[in-house]
């Protein structure tokens, strides 16, 4: 009888492992990736990256020029000119509500079945661009009639469409974790032994986690980890998940580690009385 019970609290803590091991990535992921709000708090400062505001920049200098309408001589002035102001659009209120806007679509696109083309509408950087070299030539530049572009295409990635649906219930792993661990502790025929396999099974959990944490970035594909414009984005994320997630993973794995301690102190104890 007492074997069937220890067997039964060892399925309990195994369950309570896996649960404490997905835990934190997956809150994480929930709260930063699934949900827009984390997203755009990652996704705000890059803004600010040079190599991404000069994709934005360089391709809205492309649309202005590639226009027929705008005669040889007008776009050798202009040419210069427009590529002085590019740059210092990059800090205006158009540029910030560009940028937000795009990457709303981005959080749309990672989330819908299939691949998509991340397109953005440069007119308001174009007119603020020509806006400030107008009064420096004879004549009006004409505006680009279509003036959307396509960034990058966003590629199909069924794990995240999966984690939308599945990322909530993360948050309730924790709790769900430590209920099963009780429990084990409740059925088992040998309370002090299974206390020091459930520290056991929290230091695998934490190791688990800061094994995750450290090597994120080798998980993802090289043909998103480094693509154009994509690239950055994804590297913030891959950086700012190995920097919340290892400090609390090291937390799991000490919390474990003390746990397994007490419980192999108090085997010995009962072992010498």
């Amino acid at each position: 009888m007492s074997s069937a019970r220890d067997l039964l609290a060892a399925l309990l803590l195994t369950g309570a492992l896996l649960l404490g091991a997905l835990w934190l990535p997956g809150a994480w992921i929930d709260r930063n990736v699934v949900e827009q709000s984390g997203f755009l708090a990652i996704t705000e400062p890059l803004a600010a990256d040079e190599a991404i505001q000069r994709d934005i920049s360089d391709s809205a200098v492309e649309k202005v020029l590639d226009d027929d309408r705008i005669p040889g001589w007008v776009a050798d002035q202009v040419a210069p000119l427009i590529q002085d102001q590019a740059p210092k659009l990059t800090g205006t209120q158009g540029y910030a509500t560009l940028w937000d806007g795009t990457m709303r679509d981005l959080h749309e696109g990672l989330f819908t079945p299939g691949a998509s083309d991340l397109e953005v509408d440069l007119s308001p950087v174009i007119e603020q661009m020509l806006d400030a070299v107008d009064g420096s030539l004879p004549v009006k530049i004409p505006r680009p009639e279509n003036a959307t572009i396509t960034l990058t295409t966003i590629p199909d990635v069924p794990v995240l469409t999966t984690a939308h649906t599945v990322a909530p219930w993360f948050s309730w792993a924790g709790p769900a974790a430590l209920v099963l661990a009780a429990l084990a502790l409740l059925v088992a025929a040998h309370r002090r032994a299974m206390l020091a396999l459930a520290g056991v099974a929290g230091i695998i959990a934490g190791a688990l986690t800061c094994l995750l944490a450290g090597t994120i970035g080798t998980l993802v594909p090289n043909s998103i980890d480094q693509a154009d414009f994509l690239g950055p984005i994804v590297q913030a994320f891959e950086t700012q998940f190995a920097a919340d997630v290892m400090p609390q993973g090291v937390i799991i794995l000490g919390v474990g580690a003390l746990i397994a301690t007490v419980g192999l102190v108090l085997v010995g104890v009962h072992r010498r009385d």
